[in-house]
């Protein structure tokens, strides 16, 4: 049986590996042209589902990398939505820079499918003070 623990950790093992890939290709024009496509195929092969909706937009290089406020988080949290599916949240200081994946099983293997950044408090009357996340694919 899978530990929160263990998904926890594993959303930070996959943020952490790329964002070494996206500041090493930042850093390096011929990696970037070179060496790049297989290390990050490779990185999403073992942690993510989904290659249809995969693109290298998904690690645009950029300085800091995408997921690197996740080693500030003040606040990780987990909320399991269905006997097959985790969302795992790591809050930071300011809130925007929070990011929150979601992690699924399919034939006994968990990973991950997207993950959302925070936008801010809703002031619609229909979901008025609920927080607003952008979804994006992995």
């Amino acid at each position: 049986m899978i530990t929160e623990e263990i998904l926890i950790n594993k959303c930070k093992q996959f943020a952490e590996k790329a964002d070494v890939l996206e500041e090493k290709a930042f850093n390096d024009i011929m990696y970037r042209e070179n060496g790049f496509n297989t290390d990050f195929n490779q990185l999403f092969e073992t942690y993510c589902y989904g290659k249809q909706n995969r693109t290298i937009s998904g690690l645009n290089f950029r300085k800091p990398a995408r997921y690197s406020s996740i080693k500030n988080a003040t606040k990780e949290h987990i909320v399991q939505l269905s006997k097959t599916r985790y969302q795992v949240t790591f809050v930071t200081e300011p809130k925007f820079k929070s990011i929150r994946f979601i992690i699924d099983k399919r034939l006994n293997d968990w990973r991950l499918t997207r993950f959302e950044t925070f936008l801010g408090i809703s002031n619609h009357s229909k979901n008025l003070g609920e927080e607003l996340w952008r979804k994006h694919k992995l």
